[in-house]
């Protein structure tokens, strides 16, 4: 840790600094960062281009009292620094550790956990307007201030392309209801997780290119000579600025058609310039926004050079410049499995378009992109958008793909109910980083998809134990003629040679397969998705205590295949496994089929996530805590057993039962 750093334990520190003496603090939070996220994990390259921006801020504002909101919040490690956060970086993103994203059960700093795109203005535009209402009738919100107490003023953060969020854009045509001070910072750096697109990100490129340093340092020296002073309106500044920039116009004309004063662009990483600019735009009664411009990655070459690689990270290990991932990079995760078979699919049929928003990488579709870029479409931070788009191609005649995260798809609810469900139109959804996601924690968990895409007719829901049902899974959906959805995990594919070839039959509209079937058992283990891995363990588990159970592949969610709630006629217990929530998800389908069949649902046990937000932990933590684990399957099995015959002694079942299990073959479920 640098010495200036050391001495760092507030944002009041920061201001007892020299300009010099920040330049050189934002070098040793670069350094602290890089050194922090190569032995955790985290978001690195967002979080270098952000440090003297963010101390900047806190050495003008007062973020205790002022307001500070984020936007795509994993860009706030230097805010955390700063804030008396520096001593849990250790653990950054693990369970005794801190969030990778602001979160105000941390610190007072932090005014809205934030891991979605696009909210910061709309948010800010929220609070803005409820300090001018508090303002004018103290006692709507009782404070334990003085008489004297200021407004706070309030900054709103946008990073990484969120300006082009639908969000952004109905914020910012209601930002004339705001009639008191509120900064918008408009951080370009031509990036989201991967590079921006669309026609924002050319308009914005546009200025970008046509500027050198010198424009930059002009552009600085023009705003801080025509701020509005006392007896000046902001509308006379702007107009004074504008007869003295000329690069800027393109940028400015497009926000002042939305009557929005606009200064910029400048230079993000000139610490002193903009310790000016925020001191004069702080006096602000009326909202504007600064147009800055930093460098994703800056500080750390490989992170400069390929800012998309380095947008989040798991733990590396730095040789001078070069980088070698602390990961297994042999084997293969769901999502690099779907990316390749989508592109061998689509060399043989034509019809297959590919669309993201803002993640190409993420969702494995780069080397699709690279074969098919007339075939490839990233449509930005807009995933609303992403969804119609493909429902136009669909009505087409098109077999449109649509792959994004499931936490980021909760954005899209409307556009698939309207557009493709009502429709009954043949888009298909592979839904990456479905079920918990370890380190991003709750912001980014994606237990919810099953939920609220069940309940909308026509939508069939599939979800692959493996990776050659994740092959098996994308041909079944590309020959339906209706919407399907793909689920899986952030995580490798399992390996286990009985599980593939358990699972390598072609998938059939809504029918299981059985992995492991006993003639005496009295449990069937009915899992959905990649936890199937723990249903097996968990079959171990048993079998060593010489009890039998059944092990079923559910495969699909919507429909549910019927022959499932057939076992409770055999008089058989069902115990449901998901890595989803256990309201609404799959083995809630179960319940509703075995009601709708007159079967008792006395026999039926789910485990899923409970109704509460899980935080940042590993994977295999995490199920541990939800209970969705091979010793929780085991051990709710022995209680269901108890349960149904109070007589038997669990532990004098023998073991010669299970021995044919283990050697029973799989099948296809025919109950």
């Amino acid at each position: 840790m640098g010495k200036l750093l050391e001495q760092v334990n507030s944002p009041a520190d920061i201001k007892k600094l020299s300009v010099p003496e920040l330049k050189t603090l934002a070098e040793e939070i670069r350094q602290f960062i890089l050194s922090s996220v190569s032995k955790t994990g985290g978001h690195l390259a967002s979080n270098l281009g952000v440090v003297e921006l963010t101390l900047a801020l806190h050495y003008v504002f007062d973020f205790k009292e002022d307001k500070l909101l984020w936007d795509v919040g994993h860009q706030c490690y230097t805010h955390k620094i700063i804030t008396g956060r520096k001593d849990k970086f250790e653990h950054l993103r693990r369970p005794e550790g801190i969030s990778g994203f602001p979160n105000p059960a941390e610190s007072v700093y932090d005014q809205f956990a934030v891991g979605h795109a696009g909210t910061s203005i709309a948010t800010a535009i929220g609070m803005a307007l409820g300090e001018s209402l508090i303002a004018r009738a103290p006692s709507l919100v009782p404070r334990e201030t003085s008489d004297e107490r200021q407004a706070p003023r309030i900054v709103a953060m946008v990073g990484d392309a969120s300006i082009v969020n639908g969000t952004s854009f109905e914020a910012l045509n209601n930002l004339g209801l705001v009639k008191r001070q509120l900064l918008i910072l408009l951080n370009d750096n031509s990036m989201a997780i991967d590079a921006t697109v669309g026609a924002m990100a050319k308009y914005f490129s546009k200025v970008r290119l046509s500027q050198t340093y010198e424009d930059l340092r002009e552009t600085t020296r023009n705003i801080l000579e025509h701020m509005p002073f006392i007896g000046k309106s902001v509308e006379e500044a702007i107009e004074r600025i504008k007869k003295g920039i000329r690069m800027a116009l393109p940028a400015s004309q497009m926000f002042e058609s939305l009557n929005i004063p606009y200064f910029g662009p400048v230079n993000g990483h000139d610490i002193g310039s903009l310790i000016k600019l925020f001191q004069a735009l702080a006096e602000l009664n009326h909202p504007a926004i600064l147009h800055v411009y930093t460098k994703k990655g800056k500080g750390f070459e490989p992170a400069d050079q390929g800012p998309s690689k380095f947008h989040s990270t798991g733990p590396f290990k730095m040789n001078g410049d070069a980088v070698e991932s602390a990961s297994d990079s042999s084997r293969r995760s769901f999502t690099s499995v779907l990316g390749k078979h989508l592109t061998e699919l689509a060399q043989k049929d034509d019809r297959i378009v590919a669309i993201t928003s803002a993640m190409c990488d993420g969702t494995g579709l780069v080397e699709f992109r690279k074969k098919f870029a007339d075939r490839f479409y990233d449509v930005g931070i807009a995933e609303s958008a992403a969804v119609d788009i493909a429902a136009g191609f669909a009505r087409s005649g098109l077999k449109p793909v649509v792959c994004i995260y499931s936490t980021f798809l909760q954005r899209s609810f409307d556009q698939i109910f309207q557009e493709v469900a009502l429709q009954n139109l043949p888009v298909v959804f592979c839904i990456d980083r479905a079920g918990m996601v370890g380190s991003d924690g709750p912001t980014h968990h994606g237990l919810l998809d099953i939920g609220f895409l069940r309940i909308m007719p026509n939508m069939v829901l599939t979800a692959p134990a493996n990776e050659i049902e994740t092959k098996l899974a994308l041909e079944f959906a590309l020959g339906q003629d209706k919407p399907v959805v793909i689920r899986y995990p952030k995580d490798f594919v399992p390996e286990q040679e009985f599980i593939r070839a358990a699972c390598s039959k072609p998938f059939t509209l809504g029918k299981s397969v059985v992995v492991k079937r006993s003639k005496k058992s009295a449990v069937a283990i009915v899992s959905y998705g990649s936890v199937l891995t723990e249903a097996l363990r968990a079959a171990e588990l048993l079998a060593e205590d010489g009890i039998a159970v059944d092990v079923i592949n559910g495969r699909f969610a919507a429909p549910v295949d019927e022959k499932i709630v057939s076992l409770l006629e055999q008089g058989k217990s069902i115990i449901t496994v998901e890595d989803h929530a256990s309201a609404c998800g799959f083995g809630s389908a179960v319940l509703e089929l075995a009601a709708a069949s007159s079967h008792s649902p006395k026999a039926i046990r789910l485990l899923g996530a409970p109704r509460r937000f899980i935080g940042h932990n590993s994977r295999a933590q995490q199920f541990m805590e939800a209970g969705i684990n091979a010793d929780k399957i085991a051990e709710t099995v022995k209680e269901m057993l108890t349960v149904r015959s109070p007589e038997i002694d669990i532990r004098s079942i023998k073991q010669v039962q299970v021995t044919k299990v283990q050697k029973s073959k799989p099948r296809s479920l025919n109950i």
